[in-house]
């Protein structure tokens, strides 16, 4: 499994550290309400973002909205508006719900715009320049929701799209072509020569079977059956295809106001991108046209296109037909943005086929979040805020040979290497594991000493200091789990970070943070301080309606949260 993940390759500086990262999610299209669907790929790249940003990197993270073709100007037409007033409403959509997320993108992109149609234009232009334009007339099975011509293994008998369910209707129309086949040799080249262009790599398999000779062809780029895209330069009859159009959008977010709006401008700002994070279905459009377009004007290739699987609930696929639609802006509202991004970032892999059941989703988050993570952070600063009088630093506290025999200080220092690894892998579940073991051992090690009874008042006064020693290390090892973990649930760590620091003390989220400290004392663990906060809402879920598989939330529609509070251990 592990050779089929290899580390991204990032842009470094002299040092070796990571000096940049351009990520971006696909740009959705704007005929819709955002989806559990594009929920997905946005968490996982903000957990990317904020991974490099916490190493240290420039980041440039980019979302945005699909804005042009023929399914949204259906669409804007039942609801009795105009596609621009359609396309605007979707975009406020999705900006709300990335910020009920949590996600914290640095360009929106959206493809109405008048610089992204400058770019679109100079594409064209160069292509036809080059003779890469062509007009003929074509004859295929359309599926407006794919926008795109299928071919035979894209559809189930009868010309049923296998994406949308729906009969791909025959069309002949005559278009305008781009020749893909001009550069099918040279991005083959570009596929085989780069194993991890493609990731996974059963992705790049799929590709690279594409590719056989037999395959070979242009692709159709613009359409005359609507007039909401861009105007082909010099023919007012056409639009420019969605996909020849959307692409670009990745370009133009680089540029910034006031830079001339070309494609050589969007080169100086960074391009070409590290990672683009997209769905299965459209690993074409990214992994072969988009790369012979950049080929045919001489322009970089991103480096990675990571390919993710579909989502389905309660192991079927998801559907308005079947009622079994994950809506995310009730889910997080119910459950809080760190559950949802822990459980989509860290509890499915990356690249395949994810399920999603509200049972496995409270199960997860609550074994990692609640139990794991959140009883010790209770545990700790309750028994600590009893018993310790002045600020103590774990490395005043314990020698160094006691300090390197403790199994919780060596899963401190050795988390950080190995959390980095996992995140360069984009495995986001390997990630919170490497960095929860720290947690696992502390949990282990607090049982082992049982320091609720050690810190009683009539204990022996070496056995409380000991006990108190214990937990300092067990403490530390806690406050470089809340910055490993950082990227994925940012709004859990700022809460153990300022219950362990004091208020107004916690620094701000970095890697040299993830180092030992233990020379500094944490002010926050001390008597003097208030009764500590539960850092994580326990999912509760009724025993007997889990037992019988039922997804419901305890109590009201609205499901029930109770504080992660840690109970005593029986005869403390």
């Amino acid at each position: 499994a592990e050779s089929k993940r290899p580390p991204l390759q990032l842009k470094r500086d002299a040092q070796g550290k990571i000096s940049s990262l351009m990520v971006t999610t696909p740009l959705f299209y704007a005929n819709g309400s955002p989806h559990i669907g594009s929920a997905y790929p946005t968490i996982c790249s903000d957990v990317m973002a904020r991974f490099a940003k916490l190493r240290g990197a420039e980041v440039h993270f980019v979302t945005g909205m699909d804005e042009h073709g023929e399914k949204i100007a259906k669409t804007a037409e039942g609801r009795k508006t105009s596609p621009q007033e359609l396309v605007d409403e979707i975009a406020g959509e999705f900006q709300g719900l990335w910020e009920k997320l949590d996600i914290r993108h640095d360009h929106f992109a959206r493809t109405t715009s008048e610089v992204h149609k400058k770019l679109v234009y100079e594409m064209w232009q160069r292509c036809q320049d080059k003779g890469d334009i062509y007009k003929k007339a074509y004859s295929g099975h359309y599926c407006v929701g794919c926008e795109a011509y299928l071919d035979k293994d894209e559809m189930d008998e009868n010309n049923v799209c296998k994406i949308h369910r729906k009969e791909a209707e025959f069309r002949t129309e005559e278009n305008y072509f781009f020749r893909l086949s001009k550069y099918w040799e040279q991005v083959k080249a570009h596929v085989e020569a780069n194993n991890d262009f493609i990731l996974p790599k059963g992705r790049r398999n799929e590709i690279l079977y594409f590719l056989q000779d037999d395959n070979k062809r242009d692709f159709s780029i613009s359409r005359v059956s609507t007039n909401w895209g861009i105007p082909v330069p010099g023919d007012d009859s056409q639009v420019i295809y969605v996909w020849f159009d959307a692409l670009l959008g990745y370009m133009s977010s680089l540029l910034q106001p006031g830079d001339p709006p070309t494609l050589e401008m969007a080169l100086k700002r960074g391009w070409p991108a590290d990672v683009h994070v997209i769905g299965k279905d459209i690993l074409r459009f990214h992994a072969l046209y988009w790369p012979a377009m950049l080929m045919a004007v001489g322009l970089p290739l991103p480096k990675h296109v990571m390919s993710h699987g579909f989502l389905t609930k309660d192991g079927l696929k998801m559907g308005k037909s079947l009622g079994n639609v994950v809506e995310p802006i009730p889910l997080v509202e119910k459950f809080g943005p760190d559950a949802v991004r822990f459980f989509f970032s860290s509890c499915l892999f990356f690249g395949e086929d994810g399920d999603f059941s509200t049972e496995a989703f409270a199960k997860k988050v609550n074994a990692s979040l609640a139990n794991t993570l959140g009883n010790l952070v209770h545990r700790l600063l309750t028994l600590l805020r009893k018993s310790l009088v002045e600020p103590l630093a774990p490395n005043d506290a314990f020698s160094k040979e006691a300090l390197n025999a403790s199994v919780v200080y060596k899963s401190a220092v050795e988390a950080p290497e190995r959390v980095d690894l996992a995140f360069r892998k984009f495995n986001f579940e390997m990630a919170a594991d490497k960095a929860l073991f720290i947690c696992d051992q502390a949990n282990q090690r607090i049982m082992e000493v049982e320091p609720w009874a050690k810190i009683k008042p009539d204990a022996p006064e070496e056995e409380k200091q000991n006990a108190i020693r214990e937990m300092l290390v067990m403490a530390e090892g806690v406050r470089i789990c809340a910055h490993l973990l950082s990227p994925i649930i940012p709004g859990v760590s700022k809460k153990i970070l300022d219950e362990l620091h004091g208020p107004g003390n916690a620094p701000e989220f970095s890697w040299e943070e993830t180092a030992w400290k233990g020379e500094r004392a944490l002010l926050g663990l001390t008597m003097d301080n208030a009764k500590p906060v539960p850092v994580f809402m326990r999912i509760e879920m009724e025993e007997d309606e889990t037992s019988k598989g039922d997804e419901k939330p305890k109590g009201n529609a609205k499901g029930t949260w109770k504080p992660s509070k840690w109970k005593k251990p029986k005869g403390q």
